[in-house]
C-alpha cells in the first residue's frame, strides 16, 4: 500500500544535480513521495495490490533518520494478526480491485478497503 503522507518540500542550499537535471540553489522543490513506491522501473505492476509481493523496498515507513519508530511494532502486529487469521481462510480477495483512492495532494490511500474472506472448510 502507498504511504499516507504524499508531499515533502525542500529548498537546496547549493546547486544540485538530480538525474541530469540541475536544481538551482534556493529554488523550492516539492517531492511526491508516494511516487517512489509506484515507479514501474523499480516495482513490477506497482498499482496492483499484491500481498504476496516479496520486494519490500518501499518507503511506507520512511527511511534513514526519518524512519518511523513504530514500524517494527506495526510489522509484528500485522504478523501476529495475519498469522492468527490466515490459517482459517482459503481466500482473501479485494471487493474492488484496485480499491478507490482518495483524490488529495496531502493524503494518499484507499477511501476504504473491503475484503471478501472465504473460511476454510
Amino acid at each position: 500500500m502507498p504511504q499516507m503522507s504524499n508531499l515533502l518540500d525542500r529548498t537546496p542550499l547549493t546547486h544540485v544535480d538530480v538525474a541530469g537535471t540541475t536544481i538551482p540553489k534556493g529554488v523550492p522543490v516539492v517531492l511526491a513521495l508516494a511516487s517512489a513506491n509506484r515507479d514501474p522501473k523499480r516495482f513490477r505492476d506497482p498499482d496492483r495490490f499484491d500481498p504476496t509481493r516479496r520486494d519490500n523496498q518501499h518507503l511506507g515507513f520512511g527511511s534513514g533518520v526519518h524512519i518511523c519508530y513504530g514500524a517494527p511494532l506495526a510489522r509484528v502486529e500485522a504478523q501476529i494478526a495475519l498469522g492468527a487469521l490466515l490459517p482459517h481462510l482459503t481466500t482473501a480477495t479485494l471487493v474492488e480491485d484496485p480499491p478507490p483512492y482518495r483524490h488529495s495532494a496531502v493524503l494518499r490511500g484507499p477511501r476504504h478497503l473491503p475484503i471478501e474472506l472465504a473460511p476454510s472448510p
